[in-house]
């Protein structure tokens, strides 16, 4: 968990009976940690404020340990970062850039050592957040202005230059902010302006198309989305309500309310198992 006003990282243990307990709070590597990545054995941390850059730790039994060859600063004229992912593989690092429309990759050598950015201009406008598919394709959630939000799926070259598979796939929507992967090949994007979700479906060839939208709910702004392990329910922070929606996923990727649960004021970020 990133501490924001801290510059710090908390890594918690999840005991078998589901209670988190802390294992080590670490300095983020930077000033203002906004996005944390883990995959593996290998946590990546975008610090977003002063000299961005990301900053890799080595996740162990006992908590999070500072890689000091996991830390490079984004690219020249980097602006507005949002989101830090890794690729399958752990072959690649990379970070969302919303204001300068690029995307940052950073190649993940020996030991978690990170290469220099190699940064690629984003396919649409405001890229957001980011999720990979199982077999390594890059889809990033496009905070479009009114009625363009999109994703936009990448390929990534053993280089780091991204290249867009295809043209940015509109959900006709507005202010997209999270991506999650769901179950058979379909993801779901949350819509904060127009307080929608998504769904899209990507195919074995990694087509993207847009399959609908559906109501978030009355007066619900998605803040973030995250989907069960089982892929059958899918869960919504409401930043109007202070409230967690939850829905079911049918076999077909229709989403249909269940209930919800009150939340802290302020609340902001969610994770499912």
């Amino acid at each position: 968990m990133v501490d924001a006003g801290s510059n710090q990282v908390s890594d918690f243990a999840v005991l078998p009976n589901g209670a988190l307990r802390l294992r080590n709070t670490v300095a983020s590597g930077g000033t203002t940690p906004t996005s944390v990545a883990i995959r593996g054995g290998l946590a990546e941390v975008l610090n977003s404020g002063g000299t961005a850059n990301v900053a890799g730790f080595f996740a162990t039994p006992a908590g999070l340990v500072a890689n000091p060859r996991g830390s490079q600063p984004l690219s020249a004229g980097a602006s507005g970062p949002e989101d830090v992912a890794i690729s399958p593989g752990d072959g690649h690092v990379v970070v969302t850039e919303k204001v300068s429309d690029t995307i940052d990759t950073f190649a993940v050598g020996f030991g978690g050592a990170l290469g220099p950015a190699v940064t690629s201009p984003s396919d649409s406008p405001l890229s957001f957040a980011e999720v990979f598919t199982p077999s390594g394709q890059l889809l990033a959630a496009d905070d479009g202005a009114n009625d363009t939000s999109a994703v936009s799926p990448y390929r990534i070259a053993p280089s780091g230059a991204l290249s867009a598979t295809q043209a940015a796939v509109s959900d006709g929507q507005t202010a997209a902010c999270w991506i999650a992967e769901g179950r058979d090949g379909h993801v779901f994007v949350d819509n904060a302006g127009s307080g929608t979700i998504s769904t899209y479906q990507v195919s074995f060839t990694g087509q993207v198309t847009f399959v609908g939208n559906t109501s978030a709910g009355s007066g619900v702004k998605p803040l973030d989305d995250a989907v069960s392990s089982d892929g059958q329910n899918l869960y919504l922070v409401d930043g109007n309500q202070s409230q967690l929606v939850e829905f079911s996923v049918g076999p077909d990727a229709q989403l249909t309310a269940v209930g919800t649960e009150a939340l802290p004021a302020g609340s902001e970020g969610v994770a499912a198992s």
